[in-house]
């Protein structure tokens, strides 16, 4: 058995973001941990949602999720762990992102739903023949996600994007 006094989670780092740019910054004595992940393409990032890390939002046992907003199918009552709501007992994010370059302990990334300064928890490789899920079953309000990431817009041609 665990003791909840125990766990410690601590950041190995945290999410950057400007206009231009978004990256992970991760903290010094965790850097020998990206060793070699130029090799991979894609990694789940684990994040804390720290800014809905609030005592009344870990004691949710169902819970509407605001996030998702379609006019043609209104968001249903769900359960806390069939929604992407930060209203969680324990508030973790997690971001299927695209690794754009790595410079020393920063892992440039295409994009990551966090906000500035969010704490990092873990960074895991994807890999395709456990990660992907070809056949899904989703509420229909949810069903307008289901093809929004499967475009990559940072091989598309110019033309195509223009045109």
């Amino acid at each position: 058995m665990i003791k909840m006094s125990e766990m410690k989670i601590k950041p190995i780092g945290y999410v950057k973001k400007s206009e231009v740019e978004c990256y992970l910054e991760i903290l010094p004595e965790y850097d020998t941990g990206l060793f070699n992940l130029k090799l991979i393409s894609h990694v789940f990032v684990l994040w804390w949602i720290h800014e809905a890390d609030l005592k009344e939002f870990r004691k949710t046992k169902n819970n509407v999720c605001p996030r998702v907003v379609d006019p043609l199918y209104p968001p249903e009552k769900m359960g806390t762990f069939a929604t992407r709501s930060p209203h969680r007992p324990n508030p973790i994010g997690m971001t299927l992102v695209k690794i754009k370059s790595i410079k020393r302990n920063k892992v440039y990334v295409d994009h990551i739903d966090a906000f500035p300064n969010t704490p990092i928890i873990d960074i895991k490789p994807y890999i395709p023949n456990s990660d992907r899920v070809d056949k899904i079953q989703l509420p229909k309000w949810f069903l307008h996600l289901k093809e929004s990431r499967l475009v990559d817009r940072s091989t598309e041609s110019s033309e195509a994007r223009s045109g």
